[in-house]
């Protein structure tokens, strides 16, 4: 068994038959042969410009500005036995076509060939020059399908993925009160890619609503994965009966112990609002307060660092602030305000409140207008993931004539 090759050699990735000129390698010992291969091909397909080397060695060791597209590989090749020289090819070199040449009458060899990973095969002897061009250009339009499939096989389930995590991380608040409505927004600073944003809710048998939101530090399936299992670990410790004012602390001993690296850490913002929809306790951990229409930040006083670094005490007692009549609150993660403005300055979390009231109509805050006021002032986009919850009391006395 010969040693594995290695090389600096690197085939262009799209190929196609279109493309001619294309450079052709045969990998042949006998010299005779090879001067009858280079003569076949120049008859038949001019276009196809031919370079003769002896071992794979050669052919993996190629360096230069020419483009490979198809090797064609004499599969007799001494000093390697059975199919090793087609393996170590289709090893180093995965997006190139691959025209096997067998013995006399060895079809049985060219179709176990082509279960390796060769695009087509012929029979030494039994192929004349024109049957070899279109071969060769046969085997490049097919690997170039391969290739093509491949990828379109990889994005649908990069996709499929994207979307789990999402669903996994953005899950519709089960809040079904009459007297509350909520708008959930999320948007990926990356097209169809969802980073460590993650926010829940859940209404308790006694009225109470429970909300978070949440982001973790960094971008990428990681740190989907790590907000996965917080939003997850955050329902689950609600819905166990755990008293509010632990559910943090618990939910950053989860994060510990799931963190991947050992250092990633979390924002995380939880409210609890009575079941007569007039007060909220808000625990902050390191994240933006979240903000009442017309009243600005509920800030959190008691609140400390994000889940994940222990500066100061872990316990979250929470600030309570008192709700009149109806209201509208929205709780959101840094993305939306971390844009460049025309000046090239970033905005700061000072410009929300405002945001916020331009955004609110008849006391309830839009959760599209709030996003589109920072989209217009975007210069070059969404610089992170954004998410945000809009929750209103509307009660019916409150609501207006119909």
């Amino acid at each position: 068994m010969t040693e594995p090759l290695s090389s600096p050699w690197a085939p262009p990735v799209h190929v196609s038959p279109r493309d001619a000129p294309h450079l052709v390698v045969l990998v042949e010992d006998d010299p005779g042969d090879t001067i009858l291969f280079e003569e076949a091909i120049a008859d038949a397909d001019p276009e196809l410009q031919v370079r003769c080397v002896a071992r794979t060695a050669d052919l993996l060791g190629m360096t230069g500005p020419e483009e490979v597209s198809c090797v064609v590989l004499d599969l007799g090749l001494p000093g390697v036995t059975g199919f090793e020289a087609l393996d170590e090819i289709v090893a180093a070199v995965p997006t190139v076509a691959i025209v096997v040449l067998t013995g006399w009458g060895d079809a049985q060899a060219g179709t176990e060939a082509l279960a390796r990973g060769a695009q087509d095969y012929l029979v030494k002897g039994d192929a004349d020059g024109r049957t070899i061009a279109r071969s060769i250009r046969f085997a490049v339009e097919r690997k170039r399908s391969q290739l093509a499939a491949t990828a379109l096989a990889e994005a649908h389930m990069r996709q499929a993925e994207q979307h789990r995590l999402e669903r996994a991380l953005l899950v519709d608040p089960a809040v079904v009160r009459p007297d509350v409505t909520w708008e959930a927004r999320y948007i990926a600073a990356r097209s169809g890619v969802v980073s460590g944003d993650f926010f829940d809710g859940l209404e308790l048998a006694d009225g109470t609503l429970r909300l978070v939101i949440g982001d973790v530090a960094g971008h990428g399936t990681d740190e989907a994965a790590l907000g996965v299992s917080l939003r997850a670990g955050w329902r689950s410790l609600v819905l166990a009966g755990l008293d509010a004012g632990e559910v943090l602390v618990a939910l950053e001993d989860l994060l510990v112990s799931e963190r991947p690296s050992g250092d990633e850490f979390a924002t995380v913002c939880d409210l609890t609002i009575s079941a007569d929809l007039r007060t909220v306790c808000v625990r902050n951990a390191g994240h933006p307060a979240p903000i009442i229409t017309g009243r600005g930040p509920l800030a959190d006083t008691a609140g400390r660092s994000p889940l994940g670094i222990r500066l100061d005490d872990a316990d979250l007692p929470g600030t309570e602030h008192h709700l009149d009549g109806a209201w509208s609150l929205v709780t959101y993660t840094d993305g939306l305000f971390e844009v460049r403005a025309e000046d090239g300055s970033i905005l700061a979390v000072e410009e929300v409140p405002a945001a916020v009231d331009a955004a609110t109509t008849d006391g309830v805050i839009d959760a599209d207008a709030l996003i589109d006021v920072f989209a217009r002032r975007a210069v070059d986009g969404w610089r992170d993931d954004v998410a945000l919850l809009v929750v209103s009391c509307r009660p019916p006395h409150a609501a207006g004539p119909a």
